[in-house]
Formats: structure tokens, C-alpha cells, sequence
């Protein structure tokens, strides 16, 4: 995405002032301004809602301004990633985002001069931008929030308008929504929603929002095994033990990759009925832990997804709502794997294999005997024992290893793979 050079908010504003005065009305052609009906349950964040243009002639620009209820919709950004924004020249751009106001403007001019060659020739529900947007925890479910094109919004105020070659033209606009579950959802979350290849114990939050009381539930998530393995999980800290569940258990596969959680709340005498209240907010059930591998040797996504039908016997997702199995909606996650720092270790100049040069390297690093000598890449490769420091006890033992059968270095080897004992040395491979 390439922009003219910013004039500021009083360039903003003159702008929109001679727009507004060389507008003209909407026609039986007019441009259309829309944006996506969305289906949230309370509490939901980062909800995307698209914005798009529709028109038969070619557009220089657009302002737009949208306005929401800021008590219930909590408005982050305008995200232009795959937008057209993103893909085409913008000679200028101006976007804002008021959480407390309810309010977003966008201003987007692709050509501001005749000919207006560089004009967006017949948009087709092209997208402008995304609205990113938080749902309010105590939305009543089955209401529709609206999500409005709405003009005077912004400082400077602007409205909504469509220009062609350089004319302001008042557009169709079809407003969007946010509708509210009024169903049982059960989900995954990640604070980060990134781990590193090597990561120890990455939890992964199992959350829920039951609309009635929940007498228990079990859950059955699965994952890539060649990817992560699960580690635990537990319920401590958690409304599920708050609450005082007395039968909690777990099940876990590391070869098909699945982990079953199965609870109920009350079992035991003297039956005091406990239950997970329906509070009208998303709460945590539990937390599941687990352990990246190390030998990824490059960077990619893998998914969490809830599956029916796993297990021996088959376990599936439910809700015990009144004595009743009840089967939520619900919303996997998908997480960032970062492969970094990937080495073989003795391996000091990074050819991948292990020889002479290496253990010379190795003593000539350590010595500082080459002030001029460039650093390795991954000092990590030069520590041979994996004790967490490069001193004279590795390049003896990577000598041994290469010419009187000494040991072998220490993992990632024979292979190369992340640093499977993480410490303070770096490795920028």
C-alpha cells in the first residue's frame, strides 16, 4: 500500500468540506456502501465485520463513517490487510477509531486529479477495510445490535460519500449487525495464539459461555501430534473448581492427537446440586497444557478444533444442562508455529556438518583469538555439551567425537532442530 505524504487533520478537513459542497444526490445508480451481518456471543473479541463498494462507475475515493453503540460494541481498528486499500496506490489515506465515542472514519483517495486514470474501474463488493471490533460481556442474547453508516461522525465531521472523478456521490448504504448467541459456546483461546518451536507447557484456555446451568460437560479437542503434544491440564483457578466439580478426568492420545476433558459437577453426596452458573459472561472451564516439538525446521499454523466421536468409548462435545446432553457451538483456535534458532550442534560455521573447521572455530571464538573473525550465527551450535556456556570442554569433546569415538554432541544431533534445553545463548540462524 503506497500513500501521498500526510496534510494533517486541517487537510482533512478542507478536503471534505469541497467534497461536500460538489456532492451530488443518489441516483437510481448510486454507489452502495455495505457492510456484514455478524454472529457474536457475549464477551466475543476481534469480531470482523467487512466494509464494501459497489459501483458502475469508476471510483476516485471514499469517506466513510460509521457509528456504533460504544456501551455495547467496543470499536479497535480498521484493519486493511486483503483490502484494496492495501493493493492499489492511495494517494491519500486518513482513518480513525474513537472507543469512546462508538464511532470510525475512513477517508480513501485513489486519484485526485484529471484524468482520474487511477480511479477503481467499477468496484463489485470490493472490500474497503475491516472493522475489528469487542462485544460488549452483557449483551442479551437474540438482540441485534446495529452497526451503522452514519454521517457528521469524526473531527472533523465527515459523511458518507462515493466520489466520482473528484464529485462527491451520496451513496446506498446498507448498515451491518451484530446479532447475539443465544446458544451454549465452547471454545479455545490463547493469550498470544503464538508459540515457538521447543516452547514447553503452552497453555491453551478452555472458556464457555452456557446460557442456562451447567451440571458438567466434556470436551474433546483435537490437534497435530507431529506438531504438539498435550502435556496436562487442569481446572485450578478456574470457575470449574470454584464452583466445586467432584469428578474430574482426563484422556489423552499423543499419537492420533486428542485430549478428552470430562466433568461433572455433582456426584457425591450429600448432592448439594453445584452447578457452573449462566452468568451472561464467557467463562474459563479449564486450562490445557502443551509441548511444541523441536524438530520443526519451519514456520507454520496448526489448529486446535473440537471433534465428536474421539476416544474409547467416543467422547464428544456436550453441555449437561437439566439432565440433558446439550451439544454447543463451537470455536477452534489456530496458532502461529515460529521456527527460529534452528542448528546443528558443534556445528560453529553453519555448513551442517560436523568436521575440523568446527572445533577450530570453536577454539578460536571462545579464545578470542580472531578479534576480526565474524561471530557466529548461532553461538548455541558451539556449546557441544549443552552445558549453557562455550568453554574449552567443548571443542575436546566435539575432537573425541570426530576422531576416538568420543560422545556425540548433545541434541539437536544428529539432525538439526531447535535448542531442546533453552538457555541464554542466541542462535539467529
Amino acid at each position: 500500500m503506497a500513500t501521498a505524504n500526510h496534510p494533517g487533520r486541517i487537510g482533512v478537513a478542507l478536503w471534505i468540506l469541497l467534497v461536500i459542497l460538489s456532492a451530488r444526490s443518489a441516483s437510481a445508480q448510486a454507489p452502495i456502501l455495505e457492510m456484514g451481518e455478524v454472529v457474536v456471543y457475549p464477551g466475543q473479541q476481534a469480531v470482523e465485520v467487512a466494509i464494501t463498494l459497489t459501483a458502475v462507475e469508476a471510483v476516485s475515493g471514499v469517506q466513510v463513517g460509521i457509528a456504533v453503540d460504544p456501551d455495547r460494541i467496543y470499536l479497535q481498528e480498521l484493519n486493511f490487510e486483503g483490502s484494496v486499500i492495501e493493493a492499489v496506490t492511495v494517494e491519500f489515506l486518513d482513518s480513525s477509531v474513537d472507543l469512546v465515542e462508538g464511532e470510525a472514519t475512513l477517508v480513501a483517495i485513489f486519484d485526485d486529479a484529471a484524468p482520474f486514470d487511477q480511479s477503481l474501474p467499477s468496484p463489485d463488493q470490493l472490500l474497503l477495510a475491516t472493522l475489528v471490533l469487542d462485544a460488549a460481556n452483557w449483551l442479551v442474547p437474540s438482540n441485534i445490535e446495529p452497526i451503522a453508516f452514519s454521517d457528521g461522525v469524526g473531527e472533523p465531521a465527515l459523511d458518507n460519500l462515493v466520489l466520482v472523478d473528484g464529485i462527491g456521490v451520496i451513496p446506498e448504504r446498507i448498515d451491518g449487525s451484530l446479532s447475539v448467541l443465544s446458544q451454549n459456546v465452547l471454545l479455545a483461546k490463547s493469550s498470544s495464539g503464538q508459540v515457538s518451536a521447543g516452547e514447553i507447557d503452552f497453555e491453551v484456555s478452555l472458556r464457555g459461555y452456557n446460557v442456562d446451568a451447567l451440571q458438567g460437560f466434556s470436551s474433546v479437542l483435537a490437534f497435530d501430534p507431529l506438531i504438539l503434544q498435550c502435556a496436562s491440564s487442569t481446572i485450578e483457578g478456574t470457575i470449574t473448581q470454584v464452583a466445586g466439580a467432584e469428578f474430574i478426568e482426563g484422556v489423552v492420545d499423543n499419537t492420533i492427537g486428542f485430549v478428552v476433558l470430562g466433568v461433572l459437577m455433582d456426584i457425591l453426596p450429600p448432592y448439594d446440586g453445584q452447578v457452573i452458573p449462566a452468568t451472561g459472561i464467557e467463562l474459563e472451564y479449564a486450562r490445557i497444557y502443551f509441548d511444541v516439538s523441536s524438530s520443526l525446521t519451519s514456520s507454520s499454523q496448526t489448529e486446535l478444533h473440537f471433534e465428536n466421536d474421539l476416544g474409547t468409548p467416543p467422547i464428544s462435545n456436550v453441555f449437561v444442562i437439566e439432565n440433558q446432553s446439550v451439544e454447543p457451538v463451537t470455536v477452534d483456535l489456530t496458532i502461529d508455529v515460529v521456527v527460529d534458532g534452528i542448528f546443528l550442534r558443534g556445528d560453529a560455521d553453519g555448513n551442517l556438518r560436523l568436521d575440523l573447521a568446527d572445533a577450530i572455530n570453536n577454539l578460536v571464538f571462545m579464545t578470542s583469538a580472531c578479534p576480526d573473525c565474524p561471530i557466529p550465527l548461532c553461538p548455541k551450535a558451539l556449546d557441544v555439551n549443552d552445558n549453557g556456556m562455550i568453554d574449552l570442554g567443548d571443542a575436546i569433546q566435539l575432537l573425541n567425537f570426530l576422531y576416538i569415538g568420543g560422545s556425540p554432541p548433545a541434541a539437536p544431533f544428529p539432525d538439526p532442530g531447535v535448542d531442546p534445553t533453552p538457555d541464554g545463548l542466541d542462535c539467529f540462524n
